[in-house]
């Protein structure tokens, strides 16, 4: 999977992280209101969630390297594929009883540690909760977490990762600059967007894995 990939699935998909995480940025601590300090709060705040996501992206990087050494990469690059088209098409699918009730005491432990840092006077405090948020289960952090499975190594796949974030980087940071510039009206409308791009992806990483049973993986890598 190209790595430019990374970087365009969050910049198309940055539209559906202000519906998703929109709350929390906006309402990062800070008493000082000036143009500079609001920058430096988003700044810190999406450097947190960027770090996250690298740091995450080691995980399917390790896992990447042992399909591949097995000799199964293709066939998990198409199975990707088919989830990452399956949730796009259906974004309200339930987990299956215990993961419901695991996934649901992950995000409450989260979410209670990042209000917790709402109450904090520390100035770095911008960072820690985007550090935390990273973690929250997100769809399109899945999705990029799926494309990074199949890069070549746990280096690339953590560089992913860190380009996914950069992605969503200019539109979080103009939404902390300017709130009112992205009306609820216009997140409405483009968050459909965020979905094909998800779908492209998936069929890309279903045309790699045939491409490589076939022996045409050169053309794509």
């Amino acid at each position: 999977m190209e790595l430019w990939t990374g970087f365009t699935l969050g910049l198309l998909g940055s539209f559906h992280c202000i519906g998703m995480c929109g709350p929390i940025a906006l309402a990062i601590p800070g008493n000082n209101q000036s143009r500079i300090s609001m920058f430096f709060r988003g700044l810190l705040y999406n450097s947190g969630r960027i770090i996250t996501y690298a740091l995450i992206g080691f995980v399917p990087g390790v896992l990447g390297m042992g399909v591949t050494v097995i000799g199964y990469q293709n066939v998990l690059s198409i199975v990707l594929g088919f989830t990452i088209i399956l949730f796009a098409l259906f974004p309200h699918i339930k987990l299956p009883g215990k993961a419901n009730s695991l996934y649901k005491k992950f995000t409450g432990e989260l979410t209670k540690h990042i209000s917790s840092l709402y109450k904090s006077d520390s100035k770095f405090s911008s960072l820690f909760i985007g550090l935390l948020n990273g973690f929250l289960p997100c769809g399109f952090v899945v999705t990029a977490l799926a494309a990074a499975l199949i890069t070549s190594s746990t280096f690339h796949s953590a560089i992913y990762m860190a380009l996914f974030g950069l992605g969503t980087l200019p539109v979080m940071l103009m939404m902390n600059m300017a709130p009112g510039f992205i009306t609820p009206k216009l997140r409405i409308k483009l968050r459909p967007f965020s979905s094909y791009f998800a779908i492209i992806i998936g069929l890309l990483l279903i045309w790699r894995g045939y491409s490589m049973m076939n022996g045409g993986y050169g053309m794509m890598h």
